[in-house]
């Protein structure tokens, strides 16, 4: 029988971790939006030497468990920082409290800050990377022979050009529906245009729209890099 997600949680953290400092419920179920194929994501902090994350199924649900001491949230933070995806801090913030021993405030706090503070600027070299990876699978979808080969290529880009969308005008990013929620929550026209020229292809095979798409999007910063370009490998 699945139990309710409060209750799961619950019960979860008092089997499975019954000593913790604080545990909270959060993702979709914390929101109320879970559906038949969500699982529920808890966070653990207590006062050990561990960091770890691991996933269970129980009480009808699958579980995924992220344990973090009062240290290695920190460094979590750092490590979600680089990738332009704070997934901890917006856990912690926005989730449902299930355990507090008086120091979530403090950690949330933190988490906030961190949130606003937002991601890193991206470098002159990420970006003329990201020129000259782009154009190169820009180039394979052109001349991408059949519907397999354009359609892998084509995603390929659309998760690397909306990451790099985001990133480039300051804004975190994210994976899976995070992406598609940071796109839409960044620039709404953008984002609708950006699924337009996407569906171009996919509905019609129309491959002109999404490559004019990407030319727009590099056009301020100089197009194509290829002459010249040099990389540490």
């Amino acid at each position: 029988m699945r139990l309710l997600p409060e209750n799961a949680s619950m019960k979860f953290v008092n089997e499975k971790f019954p000593t913790c400092d604080i545990a909270l419920l959060a993702g979709s179920a914390s929101r109320g939006e879970d559906t038949e194929t969500s699982d529920l994501d808890i966070v653990i902090i207590e006062d050990s030497q561990r960091s770890y994350r691991e996933s269970f199924i129980l009480y009808g649900w699958k579980i995924e468990a992220f344990i973090h001491n009062y240290n290695s949230y920190l460094k979590q933070f750092e490590i979600d920082r680089s990738k332009a995806r704070p997934i901890l801090a917006n856990m912690i913030l926005y989730s449902k409290v299930l355990k507090d021993n008086g120091k979530l405030s403090d950690i949330r706090l933190m988490a906030k800050e961190f949130i606003e503070n937002g991601p890193p600027p991206l470098s002159d070299e990420f970006i003329k990377a990201s020129r000259y990876f782009i154009y190169d699978l820009l180039d394979d979808f052109v001349d991408s022979k059949n519907d397999e080969e354009a359609l892998l290529t084509l995603n390929n880009i659309s998760l690397q050009l909306s990451d790099f969308i985001l990133r480039l005008n300051g804004q975190w990013s994210g994976r899976g529906k995070g992406l598609a929620r940071a796109l839409k929550e960044f620039d709404e026209k953008l984002y609708y245009q950006f699924f337009d020229v996407l569906n171009s292809y996919y509905k019609f095979g129309k491959k002109q729209p999404f490559i004019d798409f990407v030319y727009d999007i590099y056009k301020p910063l100089g197009g194509a890099l290829f002459d010249g370009y040099k990389q540490n490998i």
